[in-house]
């Protein structure tokens, strides 16, 4: 008997293997069930775990090892940081830091003529495109000299040009934003920024995002200027953990204290964010397991009950000519097909169970061609492992013995 003879023989089994489910249905979709419900937890594990390198590569790729927040966390809303807090890093830790970047978040709207869009305005300094390691695609980032001269220019985000100008090539273009008219002077790269959560003021955004000069955005003095976010970074990661101290008491360890001032350091967060991550991946792992096995232990008792529920219709079938490898097909297809459906199914199931997670605990999830089809060949590997033993116990029946039951 050739190969094909036998793949041929499994084509055959198919429609007929429906008809299995009359047998015990309530039994068959519970054994559905418990293979999709183990291919879903398996996958949203699977598209977790990718998400969660992906997220922390594009993180520390963004942000580096070597980077330190500070926020203005006060309830009253007034910014908590200042030039004089500035002039003291650069006096005592100069050396040690690499780029110092204010920043002040705020939420406005832009016009194009008649067309207002709502935008997230970022007012900082030229070391803001360092902190982020950002690339401009046209033009140029913001200068010193701009904020200096509280010059009105504007660096758009790629998401922001296209929706204002349905373009990327806009330097020397101007927009309205607030009551002010800013010009553009350039245009960031397509960077795809990871949306990592790391406190109650979100780092950076993505989006609609637009940088002005630090000084346009506040009416004080240069050197009198307030804001609500500080980026440090310095030379080395190694300089972080000696350097805290310091931190505290230029910025003044009572405004820690009464929690007017958040100190964070991205890549500790990122690093306990990724234990929590893998902790729950484990977790999820050893219950998509257990159910995955219950799911091809119903499988497997589904396929002996109807085995021993079809003995005459083995019995006649061996009588006038089926061979073992008929009857060792014909169960092998009913009990793959069992498990099949049930994987398909936990592979909708799994997709939409990973949505939940990532809305519910925030973290990153990817799925891929190669998830889905790991998906789909552990559940037909279940469908051959649970359908084995009843296709060669069917297989194995005596014509005459079949008959008489």
């Amino acid at each position: 008997m050739t190969w094909a003879m036998i793949n041929l023989g499994f084509f055959r089994y198919i429609l007929p293997a429906f008809d299995m489910w009359k047998i015990k249905p309530l039994q068959a979709i519970l054994s559905m069930a418990g293979i999709a419900i183990g291919i879903a937890g398996f996958v949203v594990v699977v598209a977790m775990g990718q998400g969660a390198r992906l997220e922390f590569a594009q993180a520390v790729g963004m942000l580096g090892t070597n980077t330190v927040i500070v926020n203005s966390t006060s309830n009253d809303g007034i910014p908590q940081l200042n030039s004089a807090m500035l002039s003291s890093l650069q006096r005592l830790m100069g050396e040690e830091l690499s780029a110092l970047a204010p920043v002040l978040h705020k939420h406005t709207n832009a016009f194009i003529k008649r067309n207002q869009q709502r935008v997230h305005l970022v007012g900082t300094n030229a070391d803001y495109r360092d902190v982020f390691s950002l690339t401009v695609e046209n033009g140029r980032f913001l200068a010193p000299y701009d904020l200096q001269r509280r010059q009105r220019v504007a660096v758009l985000s790629r998401d922001a040009a296209l929706t204002l100008f349905s373009s990327t090539r806009i330097t020397g273009r101007t927009l309205r934003i607030g009551n002010d008219w800013f010009t553009v002077i350039g245009v960031l790269a397509a960077d795809d920024l990871p949306k990592v959560k790391l406190s109650r003021q979100q780092t950076t955004e993505g989006g609609l995002s637009i940088y002005i000069p630090l000084t346009v955005l506040t009416p004080k003095s240069v050197n009198d200027l307030e804001f609500g976010q500080l980026l440090l970074k310095f030379t080395s990661d190694l300089r972080i953990p000696a350097a805290t101290p310091l931190l505290q008491r230029i910025f003044g360890a009572s405004q820690f204290e009464q929690k007017k001032l958040e100190m964070i350091v991205p890549y500790e967060l990122l690093i306990k964010k990724k234990q929590f991550q893998t902790m729950l991946e484990v977790f999820l792992l050893g219950i998509s397991t257990i159910i995955l096995a219950v799911g091809v232990a119903g499988v497997l008792n589904v396929m002996l009950v109807s085995v021993n529920t079809r003995r005459s219709e083995i019995g006649l079938r061996r009588a006038v000519g089926a061979t073992q490898i008929d009857i060792l097909q014909q169960f092998l297809v009913e009990g793959v097909i069992l498990a099949v459906i049930g994987g398909c199914l936990g592979l909708i199931a799994g997709w939409g169970l990973g949505v939940i997670v990532a809305s519910w605990f925030e973290l990153a999830v990817v799925y891929d061609l190669q998830t889905i089809l790991t998906g789909f060949i552990i559940a037909l590997l279940a469908g051959v492992l649970s359908a084995t033993y009843p296709a060669i116990k069917a297989a194995g029946l005596n014509p005459v013995e079949a008959l008489r039951s």
